[in-house]
């Protein structure tokens, strides 16, 4: 669907800071002052290596962890500091999250139909126990699903089935956000397709906004209206897919689109894909501020690198 850039945005992450205390001597910076905004209906990609720290931002926005600095304006509420009950509320109907493993994020102990009504149970959210039953079935259906598989098990699935049962999971509590976590990366390259095409289908029909956190850059290109490079917790490029992809700025972001296989042999075999060593680039991430290039396309560096960059 076609997102309009003029309308207040959805989500709104400004100098977000996650940290880890490991000991008194030593602490693990995950994310290091990342500003992005997500709008109604747009699809936002966050992309870059294992551990760069895709996931942690995804669990501070919902809030499984507490932000250690940084601003999150969520529907024109404050949900960074602590939540109040109205807030807490709207947050816990309004975003829902698909995790990465859809074995270990389903209680192997339960039905599906009752995993996937759990929200409406702990909400309340429908008037007897016939409507219950018909919101977990239209939306099983919805994502693939038969209305019999509501009384199966976890283990009675394949990957991709368990993965179309989280997404029912968050799809039923109608949110305007949803977080999907890696929710194709332990699905085959078959099933990969049809998930994030069933994403696509619903995000169609519900208008609902996606952070989508992968490392798949192809499946990120397909999906995505706008994309943001994490390296090591700092995100340093954002722009539209076609800026990010026809042109890259920063070292790191030519060095990741460098690395997708070309599906011609013939391109393939003279495919030569560049290299970057934070440590001998001579970047600093933490000298570097955001630089508008073009547009909505930022780049976060110095004046003088942007200038060789661009050259």
């Amino acid at each position: 669907m076609a997102v309009n850039y003029n309308t207040a945005p959805l989500l709104t992450v400004e100098g977000l800071k996650q940290y880890f205390k490991v000991s008194s001597s030593f602490t693990v910076k995950a994310v290091e002052n990342v500003s992005f905004k997500i709008y109604p209906g747009e699809t936002y990609g966050l992309v870059g290596e294992s551990g760069s720290g895709k996931s942690t931002i995804g669990r501070s926005i919902i809030r499984l962890y507490d932000p250690t600095a940084g601003r999150l304006i969520f529907d024109g509420m404050d949900i960074s500091k602590k939540l109040s009950k109205s807030s807490s509320l709207a947050l816990r109907t309004q975003m829902q999250m698909i995790f990465q493993d859809p074995m270990a994020s389903l209680n192997p102990r339960k039905k599906i139909g009752d995993i996937v009504g759990e929200g409406l149970d702990i909400h309340h959210m429908y008037k007897n126990s016939a409507e219950r039953e018909a919101k977990i079935k239209a939306i099983l259906e919805k994502v693939g699903l038969a209305p019999e598989h509501a009384t199966r098990y976890p283990h009675q699935f394949s990957g991709g089935q368990r993965q179309r049962v989280g997404i029912a999971r968050a799809l039923i509590m109608n949110p305007k956000l949803i977080i999907a976590d890696e929710c194709i990366s332990a699905l085959d390259v078959s099933i990969q397709a049809q998930v994030v095409n069933l994403m696509k289908d619903i995000q169609q029909e519900t208008g609902a906004a996606y952070l989508f956190i992968a490392h798949d850059l192809s499946m990120v290109k397909y999906i995505s209206d706008r994309i943001g490079v994490l390296h090591l917790g700092h995100l340093l490029e954002t722009g539209t897919t076609d800026e990010i992809f026809s042109n890259p700025i920063h070292p790191y972001t030519k060095s990741l689109l460098s690395a997708i296989p070309a599906p011609n042999p013939a391109v393939e075999k003279n495919r030569a894909a560049l290299s970057y060593d934070y440590k001998t680039s001579g970047i600093d991430y933490n000298l570097g501020t955001e630089r508008l290039v073009d547009g909505t396309h930022y780049v976060k560096c110095t004046d003088e690198e942007l200038e060789a960059w661009t050259r």
